[in-house]
């Protein structure tokens, strides 16, 4: 089973880290928001996926297996870089908090895609070598990369929700003090 090249990454530029901005840029900020809640999503199935991939390294499946199990990882990939490439496409209208998003999940999203292409195309021309270094290797990478991901879009998302709990307080004692 012969698979192709998959998500592709465009460069991105670091910026700051404030929070939602009150503008008509508020929804490409939902927007982005949405987008980043299901990369978090498709990261933790991909990220429970790739550990179940890694464990074949221990032996006893077939290449099929492997090769199933691959294509799952590449589906979820192709997912988060779909997703990765609405957000790019929306990036000057998101707020700077998704900007660094970006900015830290699509190398993660590029390394993880370089290894399961790397993995499928060993697995394709060598199904027979599962426990070559090479190969087991990749599974490992594909691995710590879906955690890496997924651990990088919970931090984000967990700080965008801790900032707006913490304006809405403000505002809160605001109110109180008028």
């Amino acid at each position: 089973m012969r698979m192709t090249s998959y998500l592709p990454m465009a460069a991105v530029i670091l910026s700051g880290s404030s929070l939602f901005a009150a503008s008509p840029a508020s929804h490409a900020s939902a927007e982005a928001s949405r987008l980043l809640t299901e990369v978090r999503s498709i990261a933790h199935t991909l990220n429970r996926d790739a550990a179940t991939l890694e464990s074949y390294r221990l032996g006893g499946f077939d290449w099929r297996t492997h090769a199933h199990q691959l294509t799952l990882a590449k589906q979820h990939i192709n997912s988060i870089g779909e997703r990765l490439d609405s957000l790019e496409a929306m990036r000057s209208s998101a707020a700077p908090w998704q900007q660094e998003a970006i900015d830290s999940i699509t190398p993660v999203a590029a390394q993880l895609a370089s290894r399961t292409e790397a993995a499928i195309n060993h697995l394709n021309e060598s199904p027979r070598h599962l426990y070559a270094p090479v190969y087991t290797g990749h599974l490992g990478a594909i691995a710590g990369h879906a955690n890496r991901m997924k651990q990088s879009v919970d931090v984000f998302l967990d700080l965008a929700g801790a900032q707006e709990k913490l304006d809405s307080l403000h505002d809160r004692a605001s109110a109180l003090r008028s």
